[in-house]
């Protein structure tokens, strides 16, 4: 008999997965290799596989489980040893007045954890599920059977209850009732945290572009065959800026400060149902065409899902790009344990004034937004002082091309 975990999963920060979906059932044959089921967390959707051939003998969580990924959630074995699903396993329990009440005195209508789970889930009303089932066992079948039901006319408004206020009756609208689970929870999970748990303060700077974006339309050009972003020579400055500012570089908690010798650039991507914040490990070791081509490396395989867990750990400064969006300053929440997080804008032309002269400029804006707990507000203002140096004038970046 062999139990199957999330461990595969272990890293660093993370400690659990949603189960998304099952792809086997008690009962079925198995061989080693063969996935099981499918797991979400904050970072990835990760397949967990068969360690061993076998029979499903138990499936201990469901669907939607937020697990912990050292816990079972299947074992399997010669056959010997089945045990009913999670569903069947779990007790009735019987609706309380409070609850739903029973069409008729004295027929005692019961309704599964499960069932009362999706039911709630659905936005459905337990005292007219129980309504169209009494004196039954109300599972998920019967949920889906309620759901595909033609509308009563009943159920069609909602009352609306107001504090301290008569109800009110709206006028029944469309609603799209979207459940936060899989990615979407763990990001809000880790994004509530790190808001709680650290006391965020942002400080805002404008930057000229202009010479940046030639060097990025010669590097174009000398090498034809490199993908050079605007993302990437932004990186290249901010590693730059972090070796002459470690104490923004690194991580903390309520009782230690740790600054890495060593720059791990976390790039937020925007993938479909969350953010995803793959790291580059050892970022200031590389040449500065070797960081791009991992900026692009990371970005498109967070998009296409085929980085492993341990290529989303060991951040020790992020940077978030929203200027496709036409948004020039933002806070941004730090990713946690992180001491700071750099928003990038978008750019825009302006009027500005050149030793006495007015001249149009390519003008960014850039966000910082930093622990207090762990920096104070003027070290925070030269490591952007430095970083807009280093890119209004790019020599000095040059070098380590």
């Amino acid at each position: 008999m062999v139990n199957i975990d999330l461990m595969v999963l272990a890293g660093d920060y993370v400690k659990t997965a949603v189960i998304s979906e099952w792809k086997v059932k008690i009962g079925d044959s198995v061989k080693k290799g063969d996935v099981l089921l499918v797991v979400e967390t904050n970072k990835i959707t990760q397949d967990i596989e068969a360690t061993c051939d076998g029979i499903v003998e138990q499936i201990l969580f469901q669907e939607g489980d937020d697990v912990e990924i050292s816990k079972t959630v299947a074992i399997i074995g010669d056959g010997s040893g089945f045990a009913s699903a999670p569903e069947e396993k779990k007790p009735a329990i019987e609706i309380t007045s409070s609850e739903a009440a029973s069409v008729d005195a004295g027929v005692r209508t019961v309704i599964t954890p499960v069932a009362k789970k999706m039911a709630k889930e659905k936005g459905i009303d337990l005292e007219e599920l129980t309504k169209m089932f009494p004196g039954k066992r109300i599972g998920k079948k019967e949920v889906l059977a309620f759901e595909e039901a033609p509308a009563k006319e009943d159920t069609i408004i909602e009352k609306l209850t107001v504090e301290n206020t008569a109800p009110v009756e709206a006028p029944a609208v469309p609603v799209t009732k979207i459940p936060v689970k899989g990615m979407r929870k763990a990001v809000a999970t880790a994004m509530r945290n790190s808001a709680y748990s650290k006391p965020h303060v942002s400080m805002m700077i404008d930057v000229q572009l202009d010479e940046m974006l030639e060097m990025k339309a010669y590097l174009k050009n000398k090498y034809p065959e490199k993908r050079i972003t605007l993302t990437g020579l932004l990186a290249l400055a901010v590693r730059s800026a972090l070796k002459e500012c470690p104490y923004i570089n690194g991580t903390a908690t309520e009782d230690t400060i740790a600054l890495s010798s060593a720059v791990n650039l976390g790039i937020a991507v925007d993938v479909e149902g969350g953010l995803l914040v793959p790291v580059i490990k050892n970022s200031d070791a590389m040449s500065g065409l070797e960081l791009f081509e991992s900026v692009n490396k990371v970005a498109k395989g967070c998009r296409e899902g085929t980085l492993p867990p341990s290529d989303y750990a060991g951040g020790t400064f992020t940077i978030s790009n929203v200027g496709a969006t036409g948004v020039k300053y933002f806070t941004p929440i730090i990713n946690s344990p992180e001491i700071a997080i750099l928003g990038v804008g978008a750019s825009t032309k302006e009027v500005v004034l050149v030793n006495e002269e007015v001249r149009e400029r390519t003008m960014i804006g850039l966000s910082l937004s930093f622990d207090h707990a762990a920096i104070d507000g003027s070290p925070a203002g030269r490591f952007l002082k430095i970083l807009k140096e280093k890119i209004e004038h790019p020599f000095m970046i040059a070098l380590s091309l």
